[in-house]
């Protein structure tokens, strides 16, 4: 009897205690279209490095002035992370210059231009800031560096996840367009 009731306690918490549901999100390029240049251009996008604590499903926080991380187990990117980056590179340099052909780099591709990006803070807090460090670099056909630049970029962002996620989105296109504007002056 008492192994009965036992079992119906675990069954009926069971029903009384869920675990909440998990939010997923995706970066997003601006919908307004900001076309650079109509340059014919051959593109490729190398796979875009983060840190290891990054690279995980759950969108993970970190203040500027603290160590201390937070994993937010409920509120996770909606692809991997390295691979979300990248399509959100292409996609934006696509937007920015309408005639480039951008894609994925890939062994044995020859592009005109090779975009590198090494990220090592992209991070923030809510309710205060969201920010991304690193750098980029072009590069042409032969793997000779053309142009490398920091990246250092800071904006506030709200009290929810899709609001961090947002604020992430936009300092990614002004390095996009930044990256566009400098292919197109080379």
């Amino acid at each position: 009897m008492k192994k009965y009731f036992l079992l119906m306690c675990l069954f009926l918490s069971a029903c009384f205690f869920s675990t909440p549901d998990s939010r997923f999100y995706l970066l997003e390029n601006p919908q307004a279209k900001q076309t650079i240049s109509a340059k014919k251009i051959n593109i490729a996008v190398q796979d875009i490095s983060v840190p290891a604590y990054l690279d995980r499903p759950q969108i993970v926080l970190q203040s500027p002035d603290n160590p201390e991380l937070k994993i937010a187990e409920f509120d996770r990117w909606a692809s991997d992370l390295n691979t979300m980056l990248q399509t959100f590179v292409i996609n934006g340099l696509q937007k920015a210059l309408p005639n480039a052909v951008v894609k994925p780099l890939v062994y044995g591709g020859r592009p005109q231009y090779v975009v590198k990006i090494n990220i090592e803070k992209f991070s923030g807090w809510l309710k205060q800031s969201a920010y991304i460090s690193g750098s980029w670099q072009l590069l042409n056909n032969s793997g000779k560096i053309l142009y490398e630049q920091n990246i250092s970029a800071e904006k506030p962002c709200g009290k929810t996840y899709a609001e961090y996620v947002k604020a992430q989105s936009l300092m990614l296109n002004e390095i996009t367009n930044s990256i566009a504007k400098k292919i197109v002056f080379l």
